[in-house]
């Protein structure tokens, strides 16, 4: 793997859910020393690290100990003293469903989002095609890519780039990355991290939510959809 550069590393983990500003510092070998992440209340830290390992691993397969990882949240402009601090929006799974026939090698997934107070709006994405078992979670995560994209007002469409299960901290990690071409033209990487146990399919789906929800917060906010 050819060197990564700090500027490279800083430009990804700047493109992570909540983060406002990093810095990254590197010894006379190019190796990590620190990452200082400055990040907005939404996530907690421990979010944050998980999410900051995972980009690395993802893009360039660049391990970085969670040690040399800190974190500094703030509130942001919009919050002042006195007043409760209300985030953009969020899509929340309202359900997710998998039909598989073993003899045809087809499945059909079905999921489900939802927002709002009221949980009354949502949206729904499908994925009908031959696969094999042992890419169940993939068409589910390709079923929850064409939910979100089937959101009025989004800024260009997702795709899915890559998706894989990693070790962190001895537990096993669902690791999604969506690709995005917004209005400009400008491909923004999303990455999105779950927990994964026995449920590797409902890991998928939440990680999908992880990597978009940013910016499909805004999308509900700023597009008047709710």
């Amino acid at each position: 793997m050819n060197q990564v550069s700090v500027e490279d590393m800083e430009h990804l983990i700047c493109q992570l859910p909540t983060v406002l500003k990093c810095a990254v510092s590197v010894n006379d070998w190019g190796a990590v020393e620190e990452i200082h992440v400055l990040t907005s209340l939404e996530r907690t830290p421990k979010q944050i690290v998980r999410d900051v390992e995972s980009a690395l691993l993802a893009e360039w397969n660049l391990r970085v100990d969670h040690k040399r990882i800190s974190v500094a949240q703030i509130t942001t402009d919009e919050a002042s003293p006195g007043r409760e601090v209300v985030g953009p929006p969020r899509l929340r799974i309202r359900e997710y469903h998998l039909e598989a026939d073993a003899l045809k090698q087809e499945a059909y997934t079905r999921v489900t989002f939802y927002w709002g107070e009221d949980e009354a709006q949502q949206v729904t994405g499908e994925w009908r095609g031959r696969c094999l078992p042992s890419q169940f979670s993939e068409v589910v995560a390709l079923a929850a890519v064409d939910a979100v994209n089937r959101l009025p007002g989004l800024d260009g469409p997702i795709v899915l780039s890559e998706m894989r299960t990693v070790t962190l901290a001895n537990r096993p990690v669902m690791l999604v990355a969506l690709a995005q071409y917004d209005r400009r033209r400008r491909h923004v990487l999303l990455i999105g991290t779950a927990e994964a146990h026995s449920d590797n399919q409902g890991a998928t789906v939440r990680a999908v939510l992880d990597a978009v929800n940013r910016r499909v917060g805004n999308v509900l906010r700023e597009g008047g959809m709710e």
